[in-house]
């Protein structure tokens, strides 16, 4: 007779649960729909019991934006949330209002958002930077993107963070009228290293995937499309001066500052770090946390770099801009 899975030794139902799960990517607020590897869960009743524990631990949890992630984190019990390991998100700032909200309200960067999810203790935190690639034309967004990923490098919810941004421009543009920005990724390394220790092996790198020169020639555009895959711009270190600091003094500038292409940021941990989000559990549906009476706020967050700016301007561009944003990152079910 040929052997089944409650046949073979636990340990190795074990190993294929863990396998299986991996392999299975759940996306929310898309629009669309995954395969259900989960459904090895409805076999039967031992299945079950051996089975769940490793879904949450080893599935790949996808996030439309920051309220997809809100929504779909408080809506469960917090067992399930400290047991989850793998977030991809693109990360808004947050609340956003598209509907019935003429007047200022006070959003935070993404960072923040975690710490609503006490417990949280991810192997691997992706993030995708929200401020570039859809159209917005004024430099604000630069330094957002710059010091959206600073605030995550301080929270404690990762052991391994992946930021993704279309463009050099959160460090190589030259607007940065409050000089917040500095070289990297020798500042965010130092950084994490004060936090974990200089011997930790905690690190942060930044890596380029540079664009292909646009002063190719046709016949050079036919060779690279018959090229195969591997001919493809490959990812290489990358490091860059503040852009507003270069125009001021071009002499600082090093050989790859004038790259241009998609960056990666990687920051890991140290070894004996403790990566687990600290806060209060809020016991309530993020629902009923934005729509309180005067909206979702919290002392001792910090609101994001243009908040301000977009207080003071409202009528004037803040409360376009703020539009923007809500209609990107609530446009798909919300």
């Amino acid at each position: 007779m040929a052997p089944t899975l409650l046949s073979i030794p636990v340990e190795l139902r074990e190993l294929i649960y863990a396998e299986l799960f991996s392999t299975y990517t759940v996306r929310h607020g898309f629009g669309s729909t995954s395969s259900n590897r989960a459904s090895i869960l409805q076999t039967c009743r031992q299945i079950h019991h051996e089975a769940w524990r490793h879904l949450p631990l080893n599935l790949s949890l996808q996030f439309q934006g920051t309220e997809t992630m809100l929504s779909t984190l408080l809506s469960v019990d917090q067992a399930v949330v400290t047991r989850i390991r793998h977030i991809r998100v693109t990360a808004f700032p947050f609340p956003l209002y598209k509907d019935n909200r003429p007047d200022y309200y006070t959003t935070y960067y993404f960072s923040s958002a975690l710490s609503l999810l006490p417990g949280l203790h991810l192997a691997r935190l992706e993030v995708e930077d929200c401020f570039h690639g859809f159209g917005l034309g004024d430099g604000w967004r630069d330094v957002v993107t710059y010091l959206d990923f600073e605030t995550l490098l301080r929270c404690d919810a990762w052991r391994e963070l992946v930021y993704v941004t279309p463009c050099t421009d959160f460090l190589a543009s030259g607007y940065d009228h409050r000089r917040k920005r500095s070289a990297q990724p020798q500042g965010w390394d130092a950084l994490l290293k004060e936090r974990d220790g200089l011997k930790s092996g905690a690190e942060v790198q930044m890596f380029i995937t540079p664009e292909r020169s646009s002063s190719s020639s046709v016949s050079d555009a036919d060779a690279s499309a018959s090229a195969s895959a591997s001919s493809k711009p490959q990812p290489q270190p990358w490091s860059a001066k503040p852009g507003n600091e270069v125009i001021e003094n071009w002499r600082i500038a090093g050989p790859e500052q004038d790259l241009k292409g998609a960056v990666t940021i990687v920051a890991r941990r140290g070894k004996q770090a403790t990566f687990v989000q600290t806060g209060f559990t809020e016991g309530k549906s993020w629902a009923e946390l934005k729509d309180q009476e005067g909206g979702f706020s919290r002392e001792g967050f910090t609101p994001y770099h243009n908040d301000m700016a977009d207080a003071v301007g409202w009528v004037y561009g803040g409360w376009g801009r703020r539009m923007q944003l809500a209609i990107r990152a609530l446009g798909h079910g919300f």
